[in-house]
């Protein structure tokens, strides 16, 4: 049995996050610094666990005031707790190239499971020769229970910033062996 190590090519990679932000839009955002590792040892990946880490301090929605808020101890307390963290502990074929994955994701000092679904998009050579697999993933948590509790009430008694944050990946990784 061979064990397979992909590596997230971070040139063709994303991790994005959206939040409804006064109940009539959302804000768009994403982890500029994060690296990302499946561990397989089937083709079909149907074994796989993967390990997430996201700086923290990489957060941007372009607006570096926001920026700077999501970071600082209303949030995620980036100074404190400087790496976002997700390792997978089942990995689990639904369907043909779809998997439902469910791991252990913390944010700031909150540990939960969490329900990723993933889609398996292919795999490729490049014309360099590296062997690539293409992936999508998507999951929904609530910030709160992360400990991510700031927030205004507007004068309709809508809240400024929504409970649910929604992830999602899209990417390739390299096979590295």
């Amino acid at each position: 049995m061979n064990d397979f190590v992909w590596k997230v090519d971070k040139q063709h990679a994303s991790i994005e996050f959206a939040v409804s932000h006064m109940v009539i839009a959302e804000v768009i955002g994403l982890m500029k610094n994060f690296d990302i590792t499946i561990r397989t040892t089937k083709a079909d990946f149907s074994d796989a666990k993967v390990e997430v880490k996201a700086d923290a301090n990489s957060i941007f929605t372009n607006v570096e005031a926001r920026d700077k808020h999501l970071m600082s101890e209303d949030f995620l307390d980036a100074e404190n707790f400087p790496e976002i963290r997700f390792m997978s502990n089942n990995f689990h074929k639904i369907a043909e190239k779809k998997f439902e994955m469910q791991g252990r994701l913390t944010i700031k000092d909150v540990t939960l499971t969490t329900t990723v679904e993933v889609e398996h998009t292919g795999i490729q050579k490049d014309p360099w020769g590296h062997i690539k697999a293409g992936f999508k993933a998507k999951a929904s948590i609530r910030r709160t229970a992360f400990g991510l509790t700031w927030n205004t009430i507007l004068d309709n008694g809508a809240w400024l910033v929504g409970n649910d944050i929604k992830i999602s990946f899209q990417g390739e990784f390299i096979r590295e062996n």
